[in-house]
């Protein structure tokens, strides 16, 4: 009896085995179908990814040949409308000529050939002469395409006007569709491509400019002209031959100045010194009595331009351009400025004393003895305090000229210096 009771428990128990794996086996299955229907669907969403990758690839590839076709069409309106023109003319063109000819009872593939041969030559030549533009001359290739091309548009005259006899501005739209896309073509092509307005009157001021420089300076110009000759060609520019010509005739490497001219400027300077050296009037400085009579300093001119015309002055006149009382003996002895008319001269003062004599001759104002005597004096009251005599304190004591002060001053330095040897 316990045996029985023992395989009893023990079949009990398989079973209980049996059922526990059969669940462990349903579970199992379970979750990999589970795991099967997770990858199923991570792929199907991943083939969605793909499929939306590919589109929005595909999207963007239209988009950018779009962009690029309206890019290039709103960069370049013109010729995208001259191309529209053109497919629009051709096909009407040849279908016309084409039934032209075969209404002219010619085979339908000669027609074929003609209608071709015209409108392809016109538009051969076109081309021709849009390759041949800024190389070498399209005349020729300008006229073959209007040429072929009028001959075209009679054929679709003609065939137009007896086709459609009571329309016949029919025949006159078909010989446009033959001329009016060779036309707009020439145009782009050859048209728009002159001087501007600009450049245009550029080039009318530089001729103006270079009549006007050869009628005003005819030797620069001859030597300019033969310095361009002797060059090679291309080699020497037309102003850098100005420029050494106007050297090799005027002496200076300045445009425009010449030795008459920079005489004039040293002369007009020196004037302009000299009326500084003259006293003012006492009425010019009321309330100043103690000094009445002060000097009019009137401020030279200098600026920037001085220096370009300076560069180009000989070393002699260059230093003497600073107005001083040196710089006004300088233009003396060179000639550059003419003193006041001396004493015994026309328009001179007259002067009776040997001295005064012999300062006319010489072109100079005799020294006034009486002057002498008031510089002497001056001399010795500067002396003694230790000053040495100045051409400015002659000038100031007397009111004077500036070349005369100077005399005075040298005249009473040499009678210091020198002293007459006594008997």
């Amino acid at each position: 009896m316990s045996g029985l009771n023992d395989f009893r428990a023990e079949r009990r128990e398989d079973r209980r085995a049996v059922r526990a794996d059969d669940r462990a086996d349903r579970r199992e299955e379970r979750e990999q179908k589970r795991l099967d229907a997770e990858a199923a669907r991570q792929r199907h969403q991943a083939d969605q990814r793909d499929a939306e990758q590919a589109k929005e690839r595909r999207r963007a590839a239209r988009a950018a040949r779009f962009g690029r076709v309206t890019g290039w069409i709103t960069a370049n309106p013109a010729r995208a409308f001259v191309r529209l023109v053109q497919a629009c003319s051709i096909v009407p063109a040849v279908v016309s000529q084409v039934a032209a000819l075969d209404h002219a009872d010619v085979a339908l593939l000669l027609a074929v050939l003609l209608a071709a041969m015209l409108e392809g030559g016109a538009w051969a030549l076109v081309a021709m002469g849009a390759q041949a533009e800024g190389e070498r001359s399209t005349h020729t290739y300008r006229l073959g395409a209007w040429a072929a091309g009028l001959v075209a548009g009679g054929i679709n005259f003609a065939h137009g006007w007896t086709q459609y006899p009571h329309h016949h501005w029919v025949a006159f739209v078909l010989a446009l569709s033959s001329i009016g896309a060779v036309w707009l073509t020439d145009l782009q092509t050859h048209g728009g491509r002159g001087p501007t307005t600009a450049e245009k009157k550029t080039a009318k001021e530089r001729a103006e400019h270079a009549r006007r420089r050869a009628e005003h300076h005819p030797e620069v110009r001859e030597v300019a002209d033969r310095l361009l000759s002797a060059a090679p060609f291309g080699a020497l520019p037309a102003d850098e031959a100005w420029r050494i010509a106007w050297e090799y005739v005027h002496g200076v490497t300045v445009p425009g100045l010449t030795a008459d001219l920079l005489a004039r400027r040293l002369n007009a300077r020196a004037r302009v010194a000299e009326l500084s050296a003259l006293p003012a009037p006492a009425d010019l400085w009321p309330g100043m009595p103690d000094d009445p009579f002060p000097a009019l300093t009137l401020p030279l001119p200098s600026g920037p331009s001085d220096g370009v015309y300076l560069d180009t002055v000989p070393d002699g006149p260059r230093n003497a351009s600073p107005i001083t009382t040196e710089a006004l003996e300088a233009l003396y002895r060179t000639g550059s400025y003419a003193p006041a008319p001396a004493p015994g001269t026309p328009g001179g003062e007259p002067s009776d004393s040997p001295a005064g004599n012999a300062a006319a001759t010489a072109g100079e104002r005799a020294l006034d003895p009486a002057d002498i005597a008031r510089v002497r004096v001056l001399a010795d009251d500067l002396a003694a305090r230790g000053e040495e005599l100045s051409t400015k304190k002659v000038r100031d004591a007397l009111g004077c000229r500036n070349d005369y002060a100077v005399r005075l001053r040298r005249h009473v330095d040499a009678e210091r210096h020198n002293p007459p040897a006594t008997a």
